[in-house]
């Protein structure tokens, strides 16, 4: 906080591009105190941009100090592991109060491209539109990146939550040595298993074929950029899950833990999520995993009869 406050960047993350903003320093917080103070302003905006599962705990230790009426977005794209919770309903329940203003914010955005000005375009939901509104014209600078509101907070937060341990998955394959074939054919099966999770936990279809959606999706599993896409890629060529997560946050494999459990809780069968727990616990061999997908039963390509419509199928 020393450096950002005096110096102007960041020295453990992207420490090569300085943090300002219209070409004015940006100034740091640096204790709680401090904190507290500026939550006591009119109209600010609390961003948690913390890792989802240290989230609560952040909130835990803060809640004394923000106020019932501050506007909250979480950035965070995950499931709480320990109470299998969405990070909305986790938030709240760290809060220990039953409404709080709460936005979610998410989409294809890596940070080094959007400190580097490249446009770019996410999308902030709250149940409430205003609020959504109030981020978005926040956050929003007309140059290079734009955000758009949505009032499914469910479906966003699941689209933002379960691409992750389906990034894995695609980092396997290219870890196996697969190429765009394979790859393009799982993601776009995986965008129909992400759909149908999102409809059985009362999200909107249309939601998975956004931003938040199909556009984070195809962001992480294409990329090597993506922490969880470069975990799969180390998983599958025998590293352990706990020496790479020593060198950065994977919010996949948690992820993968509870999507299970929420398939399980809807009756869902989730061949994509469940071959890509399997490997990360690893109970089964690449080989195996490949077997099972590509030896199921035929079927058609949609459910006849289907009224949602799903992103790339």
């Amino acid at each position: 906080c020393r450096c950002i406050n005096e110096e102007g960047y960041n020295p453990k993350y992207l420490s090569k591009y300085p943090l300002t903003v219209d070409g004015n320093k940006i100034t740091g917080i640096c204790t709680k105190e401090d904190l507290a103070k500026h939550l006591q302003t009119p109209d600010v905006l609390l961003i948690l941009a913390l890792p989802c599962q240290k989230t609560v705990d952040w909130i835990c230790d803060h809640r004394s100090i923000i106020p019932p009426n501050v506007l909250i977005c979480s950035t965070a794209k995950g499931l709480y592991l320990k109470t299998k919770q969405l990070i909305g309903h986790a938030i709240l329940d760290a809060l220990d109060r039953a409404e709080q203003p709460l936005t979610f914010l998410s989409g294809p955005g890596f940070a080094e491209e959007i400190v580097k000005g490249h446009p770019t375009s996410v999308v902030v939901a709250s149940d409430q539109l205003f609020l959504a509104v109030r981020v978005q014209r926040i956050m929003s600078n007309m140059r290079n990146f734009r955000v758009y509101t949505s009032q499914d907070p469910i479906g966003v937060q699941l689209g933002g939550a379960l691409k992750n341990p389906l990034a894995v998955g695609a980092g396997m394959l290219t870890g196996m040595g697969f190429g765009i074939n394979t790859l393009s054919g799982s993601v776009t099966r995986a965008s129909r298993e992400l759909c149908d999770l999102c409809i059985a936990m009362g999200g909107d279809p249309q939601t998975i074929n956004g931003l938040s959606g199909i556009g984070d999706l195809v962001l992480t599993c294409f990329s090597d950029k993506s922490r969880n896409q470069r975990c799969g890629q180390r998983l599958i060529k025998g590293e352990r899950i706990e020496d790479i997560q020593k060198d950065y946050t994977v919010e996949g494999v948690a992820t993968a833990d509870v999507a299970m459990v929420y398939a399980e809780m809807c009756g869902l069968e989730l061949p994509l999520f469940s071959v890509v727990h399997a490997l990360i616990h690893k109970t089964i061999d690449a080989d195996k995993a490949v077997e099972m997908m590509m030896g199921r039963s035929l079927k058609p390509e949609t459910d006849r009869g289907s009224h949602h419509a799903v992103g790339l199928v």
